[in-house]
């Protein structure tokens, strides 16, 4: 595993030393011009009528950049109402919400919900989505059941990929990075290490394609762990030592993505078609029971590892154009499909191998095949009116052998199929003012079916001044865990509940913004969002009997969970400088058991995020800075016992900052730090109540001060 790693380090590393030599010897007869590469900057047909009814927030091209950001996971730290929610056992970093988990927001690619472990598009590990071809990021804010479907309850986020070139020819992109893990670092076995290669070529302006792989090394989170091959061996008895320090506190793990994408204009009509691979390998080492024997003469001690290993294929295409005159039509279709592989070894310590293998299976498939099509502008002569009418198609299968209680080939198998469709009409009865009703009606095999609803309006009190609204419905269904899991044993009890139906409830989301021009050369831009969401029969965990009289850990819907919220939002640009300022105060209040007693009282918290950016034109050089102070809140967390609870997390503070330049006219450096600050652990409390009694953990959510250097080189042939 390390020599592949070394290697593979070692061919990215040459590869683009040599493209750079290669480049010094054919630029006598190749004429070479420093162009940028041109992005697909206006309104996708997707995102459209998102941005016209909701609040939407754009993370940029030049953002992702000065933040060195690789994955989804680098760049959402940063963002007000977003907290990343990393789990070090596993690797999974997924993405809460106004306070909603990632259960509740739905993440696309290109206008299309990706595969995740137990669904599509939402818990997504952000971790797992590579960010080298990304154009821009798109956060929309609020319930978007009526477009999106179920699960977007507390917005949608949507990664646009780059298309073409502005110029006919060739672009080569290579980057390399190296960051530490807190303050560990070596160049193969400690530390991140990300190389990145791309080439796209603009045959005409009709046509373009590209092609490209990344890989990020993360070699783990030691944290005072000693690492796979550590093994405490008494020097006077010869008898092993279980400290339990072995391994690593946040577990390594290295993802490859290799993907192709072709853009294509026919006549009026585009087709863009992507087809990507994405390969993750986590390693778990055992701390706590290494085991040793003698062989001839020799302890030989042994531990128990584990690893997982994630493969995923998803082949999409768009197409886009005109439809029957004036109107406008979009549809998109995909088959994704994913397998994590499970692997139980007995490793030998002294001699760094695989000594023999106890299991290896198939723990978890999803394939999904996926259609959406919708046609706009349906009555274009009408300034008063206009409707958009589409369909959804989800049929999504599988198992997951860990839900289910073992890995062998008797586990739950499940299938769901959706049929959907959704219209939206726009009514116009004064030029300001514009009100928008929406529905769709879902069937699934799986649940009941469920009408889906929405009422937005917007009002321009000027050019500058604008305000919108909207409310509908919150809904969400059942993840295979809730309807399938099974852990059984002399002391566990713990089943899904395969009658579950969707929670529902309803949101609230409304927005003022202002637009202000301070000088010549100075804007200010400043938003007012209100927000309330509040769901019914929520999914939670309930205690009953099961069939022999036993107590039964399980789920229903009888909970409640609500968030009201106020966020300021500004951003001033004057001259080179870029200044964002915003606050959110949210409040939760969560019941687990609505036959419990209760306090039904918000828990509030204010949420702070400021950035600062700076431009050194004569250097071409950006210095750039992230604070966000994520305050206390309210969640439901598991106790050392499976148990759930109702507790609070103490706030924290991350900053980030980085500076970048140009060194020449093809290469550019990023040096910058991450958690600047040093988090590491935060606590999660609960306070001793009539049915329950106090208790205290403490979770991992980063992995110390880091640093990083980027270089990137851009050729345009």
């Amino acid at each position: 595993m390390i020599l592949n790693k070394k290697l593979l380090t070692l061919y990215f590393s040459f590869f683009s030393v040599a493209l750079l030599f290669a480049q010094e010897k054919v630029s006598d007869s190749v004429k070479i011009e420093q162009l940028e590469e041109v992005m697909l900057l206006g309104e996708s047909n997707v995102m459209s009528l998102s941005k016209e009814l909701f609040t939407v927030s754009t993370i940029k091209s030049s953002d992702i950049k000065n933040v060195a950001g690789s994955n989804l996971a680098d760049v959402l730290f940063n963002n007000l109402n977003i907290t990343v929610s990393p789990d070090a056992s596993n690797g999974r970093s997924t993405v809460s919400l106004f306070g909603l988990d990632g259960q509740y927001t739905k993440i696309l690619i290109d206008g299309i919900p990706i595969v995740s472990d137990n669904g599509v598009g939402n818990n997504i590990d952000i971790t797992q989505i590579n960010l080298d071809n990304v154009e821009r990021i798109e956060i929309v804010e609020g319930s978007m059941g009526v477009l999106y479907g179920d699960n977007a309850v507390a917005g949608v986020i949507n990664i646009i990929t780059k298309r073409g070139l502005k110029f006919d020819g060739w672009n080569v992109n290579l980057s390399l990075q190296e960051e530490t893990v807190g303050n560990e670092f070596e160049f193969f076995d400690k530390g991140r290490h990300i190389q990145n290669f791309r080439v796209t070529n603009q045959v005409s302006d009709k046509l373009s394609y590209s092609f490209g792989a990344s890989r990020n090394d993360f070699a783990g989170f030691y944290n005072d762990f000693k690492g796979q091959d550590y093994v405490n061996i008494d020097a006077q008895n010869g008898t092993i030592v279980n400290d339990s320090l072995r391994g690593t506190e946040w577990n390594p793990k290295e993802q490859i993505t290799v993907s192709a994408n072709l853009d294509w204009d026919i006549n009026k009509h585009n087709l863009f078609y992507k087809l990507q691979y994405f390969n993750e390998d986590l390693e778990i080492y055992e701390r706590y029971n290494v085991n040793g024997r003698y062989v001839n003469g020799r302890l030989n001690p042994t531990a128990v590892d584990q690893k997982y290993s994630t493969d995923r294929w998803i082949s999409s295409l768009n197409a886009a154009g005109p439809f029957l005159g004036a109107s406008k039509y979009n549809f998109s279709f995909s088959y994704q499909k994913q397998k994590r592989k499970y692997q139980e070894y007995v490793y030998n310590i002294l001699e760094q191998r695989k000594q023999s293998i106890n299991a290896d299976a198939v723990s978890q498939s999803s394939d999904v095949w996926y259609s959406k099509a919708f046609v706009n502008n349906i009555i274009p002569k009408s300034s008063a009116f206009d409707i958009q009418l589409g369909y959804e198609f989800t049929n999504q299968s599988g198992f997951d052998a860990i839900a289910t209680g073992n890995y062998s080939s008797d586990v739950v198998e499940n299938t769901i199929t959706n049929y959907e469709l959704f219209s939206v009409a726009k009514f116009k009865p004064a030029k300001k003012l514009s009100i928008n009703p929406g529905a769709r009606f879902t069937h699934s095999s799986q649940f009941n079916s469920h009408l889906i609803w929405s009422l937005s309006s917007t009002y321009d009190f000027s050019k500058k001044l604008k305000f919108k609204a909207v409310v509908g419905s919150a809904y969400r269904a059942p993840n295979f865990e809730e309807l399938f899991f099974y852990f059984v044993d002399a002391n566990h009890n713990v089943r899904g509940n395969v009658n579950l139906q969707p929670e529902d409830g309803i949101s609230v989301f409304a927005n003022l913004k202002d637009h202000y021009k301070i000088s010549k050369e100075g804007v200010l831009n400043t938003g007012f969002n209100l927000f309330y969401i509040d769901l019914r029969e929520a999914i939670a965990s309930v205690t009953s009997e099961d069939e022999n009289g036993n107590i039964l850990f399980t789920q229903d819907n009888i909970d409640y969970s609500k968030r009201l919220g106020f966020t300021l939002d500004n951003s001033f640009i004057y001259k080179n400088w870029n200044i964002g300022l915003g606050a959110t105060y949210l409040g939760i209040t969560n019941s687990i058991n609505e036959s419990l007693e209760n306090n039904s009282d918000y828990l509030w918290s204010l949420n702070l995020q400021t950035s600062l950016a700076y431009s050194i034109d004569k250097w071409n050089t950006t210095i750039s800075s992230q604070l966000k102070y994520t305050g206390k809140t309210e969640g439901v967390f598991r106790n050392s016992d499976d148990e759930l609870f109702i507790g609070q997390t103490e706030a924290f503070t991350w900053l980030n900052a980085s500076i970048r330049t140009d060194i020449s006219s093809k290469v550019s450096a990023t040096l910058g730090g991450r958690n600047l600050l040093n988090v590491i652990n935060i606590n999660t409390n609960s306070s001793a109540g009539a049915h329950s009694s106090s208790t205290s953990s403490s979770r991992l959510i980063g992995n110390g001060r880091s640093y990083f250097l980027k270089l990137s080189y851009n050729l345009n042939i």
